[in-house]
């Protein structure tokens, strides 16, 4: 069912409020300044007779008024208490429009959050975790992020991702960013220990998951696997291998970089898993034609055994239960 979208009333309060602000202020001054030249009280007493005035709290007069003094003190009234009056209204006004617009996109979010499928859970928003959400989005897929800091998941919020404030590690949390449903979960909290935890959670919730973590130690690695892990990410490990192959095989880098970096060059390694349905199934390379089909080049073939052949020969024949690893272009992949 359509929903008729919302104005924001935001803008309108927010003129009313300083317009009620210049108003309480005039009507402040006009009081003083009465006091002060009617009756040739002090500055502070004006003040003093003029609060108390509008706000009704009912104090015995700082000093006796004569009749002009009192004139006075009923156009105070009059003006004063309305002013006060009108300006707590609009100040309710826009605290409970605030509250309701917050109440209402939490809902909307936990709405749109229990419908998604087949989405990625990332755990924690930090830098890694915020190039993670970034990316994934960008190319297309649904991301959910749990943070546990509230003020940071306000942020998030405003950057356009769906969010869930709360403890990764804590069942219910898991269950309100839909791990049911989900395919994956990155976990980049800021320890090991946490990160095994959210880890030994998240696959009793969901067996099926696809679990990447972010390991500060090497070490903790086999722990990770044991508690559950898909794979297991050092980024210590990643960036020292990335320098040596940059002092090694420098050039090799170059093209890798030109090819995943430039907006031109767009080429993407492809996984294609071969089922007893797969028109590729029992054939060779070449009678399949996958060059041709699948718009690429087959870079290796990965039995159900775990053996991978590289490079693998037009002969080549191709099993269902096999993988292939084809690099094609993105626009090929795509289509």
């Amino acid at each position: 069912m359509a929903t008729l979208p919302q104005q924001d009333s935001s803008p309108v309060i927010n003129i009313r409020i300083r317009f009620c602000a210049l108003l309480l202020l005039s009507v402040l001054a006009y009081g003083t300044a009465g006091y002060r030249f009617i009756e040739g009280w002090s500055w502070l007493d004006s003040v003093y007779m003029t609060v108390i005035t509008i706000s009704t709290v009912g104090f015995t007069e700082v000093q006796p008024l004569d009749g002009a003094g009192r004139l006075h003190t009923i156009l105070l009234i009059v003006f004063g208490v309305g002013t006060v009056a009108t300006t707590l209204s609009v100040l309710f006004e826009h605290l409970f429009h605030r509250q309701l617009k917050i109440i209402m996109e939490k809902r909307g979010m936990q709405r749109t959050i229990a419908s998604l499928n087949k989405h990625t859970i990332v755990c924690g928003f930090g830098r890694m975790g915020r190039m993670i959400a970034a990316s994934l989005q960008k190319a297309g897929h649904q991301v959910v992020v749990i943070e546990r800091i509230q003020p940071t998941a306000e942020k998030i919020e405003k950057l356009g991702f769906l969010v869930v404030q709360g403890n990764a590690s804590d069942e219910e949390t898991l269950s309100k960013a839909g791990i049911e449903r989900a395919t994956s979960l990155v976990a980049t909290l800021g320890t090991d220990a946490d990160n095994l935890f959210l880890t030994l959670t998240a696959r009793g919730l969901n067996e099926s998951l696809n679990i990447i973590v972010r390991a500060e130690d090497e070490n903790n690695t086999r722990k990770f696997t044991q508690a559950g892990a898909s794979r297991v990410v050092s980024p210590f490990a990643i960036g020292a291998g990335h320098i040596v192959r940059v002092l090694t095989r420098p050039t090799v880098v170059d093209f890798v970089d030109l090819v995943s970096k430039d907006d031109d060059i767009k080429f993407e390694v492809v996984q294609t898993d071969i089922t007893a349905e797969s028109p590729f199934a029992g054939k060779t390379l070449a009678e399949a034609r996958v060059r041709q089909e699948l718009g690429g080049m087959v870079l290796a073939i990965r039995n159900p055994a775990g053996h991978t052949t590289f490079d693998p020969s037009p002969q080549t024949r191709i099993d269902a239960g096999d993988t292939l690893f084809v690099i094609a272009s993105s626009t090929a992949t795509k289509s």
